[in-house]
């Protein structure tokens, strides 16, 4: 999948509120999206979907991140919702990158880790670990 051109408007209508349902049997999802010029926009999407909608996300979000000034304070994020992760799995390239997936409902993210990162997050993982179960690790 290519991901679209998009032109920026001089002031385009930005997303104000967002409401979602599920369909009574899980097959699809549903997105009101309030924006701040203009009407709403009714989207549904097909559960299989959903994976491709968050990846493109996701992805222009990093492109976003990476065309602004560094921020002066670097905290955490504000207003992240807590997901329930199902599934974590590890693994690597054929030319060694390490990769984390995660599963959240129906959703499978692959994330890159700069090696340099590798270290840090398997001793935090390690330490969640100990602390988790009471025991020394």
């Amino acid at each position: 999948m290519v991901a679209p051109k998009i032109q920026a408007a001089s002031d385009p209508p930005f997303m104000t509120d967002v409401l979602g349902a599920v369909a009574s049997r899980g097959e699809a999802v549903g997105l009101r999206i309030q924006r701040s010029a203009q009407g709403p926009v009714e989207l549904c999407l097909h559960i299989g979907d959903v994976q491709h909608l968050v990846g493109i996300l996701l992805a222009l979000a990093c492109e976003a991140k990476r065309l602004q000034p560094p921020p002066a304070f670097d905290g955490p994020p504000n207003n992240a919702i807590p997901l329930p992760v199902s599934a974590i799995n590890v693994g690597q390239t054929d030319e060694n990158q390490p990769l984390l997936m995660l599963e959240v409902g129906t959703v499978s993210l692959m994330f890159g880790l700069p090696p340099a990162m590798l270290n840090e997050f398997g001793q935090t993982l390690l330490a969640l670990g100990a602390n988790a179960s009471g025991k020394p690790s």
